[in-house]
């Protein structure tokens, strides 16, 4: 399953989930230092901070999700869906966005866990 979601050998999912989790990190830790800024009254600095956060955990939420939506039922290419007819093209993405988004934490959840035990398993493997 996991060959499937993030890539076929340990290395090459190990390169995949790296950015992932980066920008997954970057986007809790502005929200969590927006929120922080809004606990301390600072509410001109706080609302931006946690607004940039909110989106760049959005977007990479999303890539999270449509990354496994693709590889789970093999869509190699977004062009791929609309080759048939446009309409039916249409309706498949909205379907497979709003899927996406649903999936997306738990994926994410899920990815961030490999990453780390793949780390964890690789320092262990240099350290013998």
């Amino acid at each position: 399953m996991f060959s499937k979601l993030f890539g076929e050998t340990e290395d090459l999912q190990i390169i995949n989930l790296q950015k992932k989790v980066i920008l997954t990190c970057v986007g809790a830790v502005l929200s969590v230092i927006g929120v922080i800024l809004s606990l301390l009254s600072l509410e001109t600095v706080a609302k931006p901070v946690m607004s940039l956060g909110g989106i760049v955990l959005f977007i990479v939420l999303f890539m999270w999700g449509f990354g496994a939506i693709k590889n789970l039922f093999g869509i190699g290419t977004i062009g791929a869906l609309f080759s048939g007819n446009i309409v039916i093209g249409a309706v498949i993405i909205v379907v497979c966005a709003l899927a996406a988004y649903l999936i997306s934490i738990f994926i994410a959840l899920l990815g961030i866990g490999r990453y780390i035990y793949l780390k964890v398993k690789k320092h262990q493997e240099e350290s013998r």
